[in-house]
């Protein structure tokens, strides 16, 4: 009776931990360390991400142009101050995918030419447990210089959307 009583304790535990670590705009960011293709780790403190408002696209790699307009409009914006104030980030959710890595690396190499951001890989649905995002899908998050989540689409971002991004991100880089 007593291994049963503590099963349901540890279930219930487990959601109320799933449940809480579910990201909300205003909720400050949980940290991470992911890999790119070539091996080097980096996290939200890394050199290029320190201090800047970040743009994050989270991407099951079978929905990666689901959202290249959004990206597109961002690279184009010549009010988006890339040197010191902001930068661009994605993240592949490799879990998610049947592709294998060789495949899932040469579209994010074409990827990181095509933007100029850095890709990492997440092997193991790191943002699904720490922030709460949905697998299989494509996710936009901005993060301030304080890293607290300013915003976060799930899907497509329609155009109006888009400009709504451009226009917080341009906000919070002079903050």
């Amino acid at each position: 009776m007593k291994k049963g009583w503590f099963a349901v304790v540890l279930v219930l535990l487990w959601t109320v931990g799933a449940v809480a670590a579910e990201l909300k705009i205003g909720d400050k960011v949980a940290e991470f360390q992911l890999k790119d293709p070539t091996g080097k780790e980096y996290s939200l403190d890394s050199p290029e991400f320190k201090g800047k408002v970040l743009s994050i696209f989270y991407v099951d790699p079978d929905e990666k142009d689901t959202n290249s307009h959004a990206e597109d409009a961002l690279k184009a914006d010549p009010g988006l101050e890339r040197d010191k104030n902001y930068k661009g980030l994605g993240i592949a959710d490799l879990k998610s995918t049947f592709k294998p890595n060789f495949i899932i690396k040469s579209i994010v190499k074409s990827k990181q030419e095509k933007t100029g951001a850095v890709i990492l890989m997440d092997y193991d649905h790191t943002l699904v447990n720490l922030w709460g995002l949905k697998p299989d899908s494509s996710t936009l998050v901005v993060v301030d210089k304080e890293r607290i989540c300013r915003y976060m689409y799930c899907g497509k971002l329609p155009d109006d959307e888009v400009k709504k991004v451009i226009a917080l991100i341009k906000e919070y880089q002079v903050k």
